[in-house]
């Protein structure tokens, strides 16, 4: 975030009880320095309205996120990708239907769009996954760091120069350099996989995807900061009807044996199911639900840029949960990626000042 870009303006949060909404103000990102935000009113509030709170939030999102990958294993061994994404997204669409009525129709376009990215993301990744190693598809889609200030330079012409984001450019390259030793510096299993092929082209593709659905939910959020909610419905809903087209069209539907049990709600019918039906339940409705709506609710007060170096921990928490749930062990590629993550996320939150300064005292220092 540059020295001019945290300057705030008052909305109202979405407070959810007995299925009626009450508001109270929290501090959103804009673009003009003198506007007076709204004492908060209470801890939520004050958390929120504060720098790190949001930035916190994000970080527990990538936390959540990173389940995804030992529960991801076990949706595979049992389920075709398609069956394993579709269900789980649809159990995520379903839980927020109620909100879809309250997206204002201004946003109807854009959410559309947003999820229609969202969903090929997904799909991307899962057909990369079929062709590259897990650790390549995640090392790549760390590309997203890259993508979104793109997208901000493209879009709304925000200087990105060296000079202007100079955080941008040094946490991007940390946190994609972190990732890649996590991911790939485990041996030579994985560092086989580098060879190029469809899959690393379908991992870019991945991130593209997720990038571009991060940039448009902060312009929506941004325009209708209450409407979390009704924006991450729709966003799922489109997600969740690409990813059933995507299964209806996979062809193992009536060719493969005991097809039915891959389906909901079937699967949650059949006893040898039972840790897969809960595997999807939990990505589906948390990491998916939830994490959606967070992301969502955090991206009113982050820019995309910086909440993508902030998303791009989610290797490292997926590790973490590997070693518990898989009982995999940490390597040194483990500690020194995650440190290197780590760094990034506190690099990309320092003021451009705070870093150039850095950079002119070091220069100095070397001319003596």
């Amino acid at each position: 975030m540059g020295d001019n870009d945290r300057s705030k303006s008052s909305f109202r949060a979405v407070n959810l009880s007995n299925s009626t909404i009450t508001v109270s103000s929290l501090p959103v990102a804009s673009g003009n320095d003198n506007v007076n935000s709204v004492e908060p009113q209470n801890l939520v509030d004050k958390v929120m309205s504060s720098y790190i709170g949001p930035r916190l939030l994000l970080a527990a999102v990538a936390c959540l996120y990173g389940t995804n990958f030992p529960l991801g294993s076990i949706m595979d061994e049992a389920l075709p990708a398609s069956s394993a994404t579709s269900s789980r997204m649809l159990l995520a669409a379903i839980a927020l239907s109620p909100f879809m009525s309250q997206l204002p129709r201004d946003l109807i376009g854009m959410s559309l769009l947003a999820g229609c990215f969202t969903a090929s993301g997904y799909v991307t990744q899962s057909m990369a996954l079929m062709d590259t190693s897990p650790a390549t598809v995640s090392f790549l889609g760390a590309a997203t760091v890259i993508w979104c200030p793109f997208l901000e330079w493209l879009i709304h012409r925000t200087p990105m120069g060296w000079k202007d984001r100079p955080q941008t450019w040094i946490s991007a390259v940390m946190c994609i350099l972190g990732v890649g030793i996590l991911e790939l510096g485990g041996g030579t299993e994985m560092g086989a996989t580098m060879s190029i092929g469809i899959g690393d082209g379908l991992s870019i593709l991945q991130a593209m995807g997720f990038g571009t659905g991060l940039f448009l939910s902060e312009q929506m959020m941004k325009k209708h900061p209450t409407k979390a909610l009704s924006i991450t419905s729709v966003m799922l809903a489109t997600t969740a009807l690409v990813s059933m087209i995507w299964a209806l069209s996979d062809g193992w539907i009536g060719s493969t044996p005991g097809w039915e049990s891959m389906t909901l709600p079937k699967m949650f019918l059949d006893p040898s199911m039972q840790q897969v039906a809960m595997a999807v339940v939990w990505t589906g409705l948390l990491s998916t639900s939830l994490n959606f709506f967070l992301e969502i609710f955090a991206l009113g007060r982050v820019p995309s840029g910086e909440a993508s170096v902030i998303l791009a921990s989610e290797p490292l928490w997926a590790a973490a949960f590997a070693s518990i749930l898989l009982g995999e062990e940490f390597g040194w590629n483990d500690y020194t990626g995650g440190l290197l993550i780590v760094s990034a996320c506190i690099v990309n939150s320092m003021q451009s000042s705070d870093i150039q300064r850095f950079l002119q005292f070091k220069d100095v220092d070397s001319q003596r």
